[in-house]
């Protein structure tokens, strides 16, 4: 599917260039020159990402909440904090288990950022954006108590935690722009291009009633109050790449001043140490144009 959409950006990107050659020919070019954009909107991204922040951990012990849990140093905390909550039977190393979620999503976020356009003529433009979002993700997991709970108070059996992940993605587009008049003063715009991402993983906690850890990779040594471990802050994420198609409204309310009415498809590989993936992602939002303010 990635090749079939990448082939459909190269060719929409062939035609559009295409056209721009003919069009400059035989179109009213009074209107041409540098244009700013101010985008302000809404970032869907694409769950196949998500469960790197599950606490599962990978294969390099990465992001494990387990690694976590079963130091002892922090089950006495945990077991303080289970205690204080009503829990009579500690968990006991080796006599416990977690469940971690398998599904998890991101929840909608702000997505705002900068574009410059280069209109050739009324009919083609070509486009550059950059835009930030922040991506949180967030679920429950699951301790089994095995310890030697009396079958009245089975209730303590269990215990229910929050696990949370959050990111920063900055999408670099690089594109073509066909406008297409609809109407004196609004047109039906159509863009397509590729693009470059940049994530960066900002945070992966667990919370377990008031105790908050964070399990996000520090090193391979196990944490040891008042040791000499080392722990470093790992860059986690990377470099991505894709392709886009933005099919939109462009309403003109004076001189220099339009806004447009986006709605943004990715289809984008998504940099995530072993969840790497890719996916559809979805970014509606307004632009807010501004011409004449260039030489």
């Amino acid at each position: 599917m990635n090749r079939i959409f990448l082939i459909y950006v190269m060719v929409g990107c062939i035609i559009s260039i295409s056209q721009a050659q003919v069009t400059q020919k035989t179109v009213d070019d009074e209107y041409s020159g540098f244009e700013a954009g101010l985008n302000v909107g809404a970032y869907f991204g694409n769950k196949n990402t998500a469960n790197f922040y599950n606490g599962a951990g990978n294969e390099d012990g990465m992001n494990s909440a387990d690694k976590i849990i079963n130091n002892e140093h922090y089950l006495n905390d945990i077991n303080a904090v289970l205690e204080q909550n009503g829990y009579r039977y500690p968990l006991e190393e080796g006599l416990y288990h977690t469940e971690y979620p398998q599904n998890m999503t991101y929840q909608p976020a702000i997505y705002a950022g900068l574009t410059a356009r280069y209109w050739l003529n009324r009919k083609i433009a070509i486009s550059a954006s950059m835009n930030y979002s922040k991506l949180t993700t967030k679920d429950q997991f699951v301790i089994y108590n095995d310890g030697d709970i009396p079958p009245s108070n089975k209730e303590d059996q269990y215990v229910l935690g929050n696990i949370a992940g959050q990111e920063e993605r900055v999408n670099i587009d690089l594109g073509i722009v066909n406008c297409f008049p609809i109407h004196e003063r609004m047109n039906f715009i159509f863009e397509v291009g590729f693009n470059i991402n940049n994530t960066t993983v900002v945070m992966n906690k667990i919370e377990i009633y008031s105790l908050v850890l964070d399990i996000k990779y520090k090193g391979p040594g196990d944490y040891i109050p008042g040791g000499n471990v080392q722990q470093y802050s790992f860059r986690q994420g990377g470099i991505g790449y894709g392709a886009y198609a933005t099919p939109g409204l462009q309403i003109k309310f004076a001189d220099g001043i339009s806004a447009d009415i986006l709605s943004q498809f990715y289809y984008s590989y998504i940099s995530l140490e072993h969840y790497s993936n890719w996916g559809l992602h979805w970014a509606p939002y307004i632009r807010f144009n501004f011409t004449g303010f260039f030489i």
